[in-house]
């Protein structure tokens, strides 16, 4: 049980270090390039990794067999969720970026949960939940605003 610990929170961290450096080379190519071009070149540079991976696994031929197409708009979501990173990086730093995004996905996720989006299984929220919420906006807030 603590051998899985240490790996999952090894995992957590490593994956967290790696986003946040995503994001920063994301918002750099975006600063030089123009957030439309890097946001091409972004996405279309994701799509031939996956493609070369899919291609080498063999995997390429069935991989939407059987996937609902709501499933797969997110995708678009992703697209739109780079936009906005590369926007904000260039904007309110990398610390804020990501103290946003992290805010936005419990609140989003919360919100699928509580009416069972995409077939979840229905986690009402409840009113303990609600000044937790307010807390992490208003430390959002306090950050862009005077930080």
């Amino acid at each position: 049980m603590k051998n899985e610990f240490v790996k999952d929170s090894g995992l957590s961290l490593s994956s967290g270090i790696l986003i946040a450096l995503m994001v920063t080379a994301n918002g750099l190519a975006a600063s030089i390039f123009g957030n439309w071009i890097s946001l091409v070149v972004i996405n279309l540079t994701g799509l031939l990794t996956a493609g070369i991976v899919l291609t080498i696994k063999r995997s390429m031929s069935n991989i939407t067999k059987g996937i609902p197409f709501i499933y797969l708009l997110g995708g678009a979501i992703g697209v739109i969720t780079v936009l906005f990173n590369n926007i904000c990086v260039n904007n309110i730093g990398v610390t804020m970026t990501m103290g946003l995004a992290l805010v936005g996905q419990i609140i989003t996720s919360s919100i699928a949960e509580h009416f069972g989006v995409l077939g979840m299984v229905k986690k009402k929220v409840t009113l303990q939940k609600i000044p937790a919420y307010l807390l992490m906006v208003a430390g959002a807030v306090i950050m862009i605003v005077w930080i």
